[in-house]
């Protein structure tokens, strides 16, 4: 490459985060001056500056980098200049073909100021190996990042770039979600609108008729920018449903991120999420929520007359515990299990019953425990809790047991680092060793203090059972004069109904229904 005497410079600098920069010898400001200065110096022109701020460079999808690049192809650039080579990019294979390849073949001059790296020079051998370097250090840096954030997930803290819609970040805490009045309030209509059996699509429908911001134009309303065109979709109306971070709970690591690489995420499985039980205010109630997700998983595809049948997602064969088929034959509407349907008797028997007669055994048994809820409350809550009094007392103490090892364990632990910490200071432990040593129990810590949440929320469901009696006995109650089921109501009461094969008795078939309620499952 040939020096030439007038050069358009294109003046470019980066900062990033996940570099681990900080103070003015990498600022944004700083490697401008410095750079401009030396564009001056040599009688060259600066064309424009182009700005990454918070972008990493371990990739170049940044905006800044392709401006930069759109104003190389346009033939409006014809020198690049940066502070030093990592401000160019951290991911040495592609910052060697822009360095060594892509510039040269345009015939752009290449510096980095801090390295002494000049595209006319022929002793520029030591550019691969800063490549190098630089991309070891941002893995490393990243690695770190990683381990930190991971530690604040396993501790119940917000890490991710933004609130869900209904929450903010706490301006005197950033790890910690706030209720954010207006956003909560398209929250709370949503789940209203589901409760009451709405599909997605319905839902989609109502909200952009009334013209209600989206998630992404709320946020945007909120950072005082204006909105953009854009439509509620189902996907978005389903995400904010199955959302648990609504009622309360932390909701982290759902997905496999790479820091480095920045390959495409990955949803892990449920069991390797961290999930820390009420950091925040709860939008809706969780007897709502998981009413909610009921109704989702029951929503089943409709038929020729584009109505939902009744019973979809609610009624199961008793033995296999598959969903009941519906089929319309003979001018008659019934239900076989599906299992026997599709695969024959070596795998279920039929199992059939009448829809009208499933209905009608249905709204019989919500009126009888209705009266009863009416007319003799005290005698219902008692038969009810006398039920599953022994049960959840069994629970309990096991619970409490485990409870008590695992908080002695955590005790145990606080005790081990801080021997560990006074021993790293006596010198008996090498730095080396306190530092694994501190990871370790640390880490184990971590999960300790976890497992004591995830143990403490559940005995206080158990507890909650009486509680949950009350509230069925004061949820049937108004339901005495009920005329016809639908969906709504069958989503109110109803976890599940489950069918048995039919048995001859007295010479008649009969066929035995339970109806598993609600916060209280089978009343008997």
């Amino acid at each position: 490459m040939k020096e030439l005497r007038s050069y358009n410079v294109g003046v470019y600098c980066r900062l990033s985060r996940d570099d681990g920069d900080s103070g003015n010898s990498s600022s944004i400001k700083t490697q401008k001056e410095m750079i401009v200065k030396y564009v001056k110096e040599n009688g060259w022109k600066v064309f424009d500056i182009y700005v990454d701020d918070g972008y990493s460079g371990t990739n170049y999808d940044r905006p800044g980098f392709q401006r930069l690049i759109r104003d190389i192809e346009a033939g409006n650039v014809n020198m690049v200049a940066v502070k030093d080579l990592s401000r160019l990019g951290r991911n040495y294979i592609l910052t060697g073909q822009y360095t060594d390849i892509y510039f040269p073949d345009r015939g752009v001059r290449f510096v980095a100021l801090n390295d002494g790296i000049d595209s006319l020079n022929s002793n520029n051998d030591i550019a691969a190996f800063r490549n190098i370097l630089n991309q070891m250090y941002a893995a490393d840096i990243s690695k770190k990042v990683s381990s930190a954030v991971r530690a604040k997930k396993q501790k119940g803290e917000f890490v991710s770039a933004f609130a869900p819609i209904g929450y903010q970040k706490d301006p005197a805490n950033i790890n910690r979600l706030v209720v954010e009045e207006k956003g909560a309030a398209i929250v709370r209509r949503i789940f209203e609108m589901a409760r009451l059996d709405m599909g997605s699509k319905k839902i989609c429908h109502t909200l952009n008729g009334e013209g209600i911001l989206t998630p992404a134009n709320h946020r945007r309303l909120l950072n005082g920018m204006l909105p953009k065109p854009a439509r509620w979709s189902t996907e978005t109306v389903i995400s904010i449903l199955r959302n648990r971070m609504y009622v309360g709970d932390m909701i982290q690591g759902i997905y496999e991120c790479s820091q480095f690489r920045r390959t495409p995420p990955k949803r892990k499985p449920e069991s390797e999420w961290f999930i820390t039980p009420g950091t925040h205010e709860p939008l809706v109630d969780r007897e709502t929520w998981e009413l909610v997700q009921k109704m989702i998983d029951a929503r089943n595809r409709p038929v020729k007359n584009k109505v939902i049948q009744l019973f979809a997602g609610f009624v199961k064969c008793e033995d296999c515990g598959h969903a009941m088929a519906y089929a319309y034959s003979q001018n008659i509407e019934q239900y076989t299990c599906g299992q026997y349907r599709h695969n024959g008797k070596n795998f279920c028997s039929c199992h059939y019953i009448r829809k009208d007669v499933l209905e009608q055994v249905v709204l019989d048994d919500i009126r009888k425990y209705s009266k009863l809820a009416k007319n003799q409350t005290d005698v219902l809550i008692h038969q009810l809790r006398q039920q599953s009094g022994d049960k959840d007392a069994i629970l309990i103490n096991s619970l409490t047991t485990e409870l008590e090892k695992t908080s002695d364990r955590n005790g145990e632990l606080d005790r081990i680092l801080k021997r560990l910490y006074e021993d790293s200071v006596n010198g008996k432990i090498s730095d080396e060793m306190f530092s694994k040593f501190m990871m370790d129990y640390e880490k184990e810590q971590s999960e300790v203090q976890q497992k004591i949440s995830t143990i403490e929320q559940e005995i206080k469901e158990t507890k909650a059972n009486q509680k949950d009696s009350d509230s069925w006995v004061k949820l049937i109650r108004d339901y005495t004069n009920i005329k016809k089921l639908d969906r709504a109501v069958l989503g109110e009461l109803v976890d599940k109904i489950t069918v048995g094969e039919a048995k001859e008795v007295d010479g008649h078939k009969v066929t035995n229904v339970t109806i598993y309620y609600r916060f209280v499952g089978a009343v008997s």
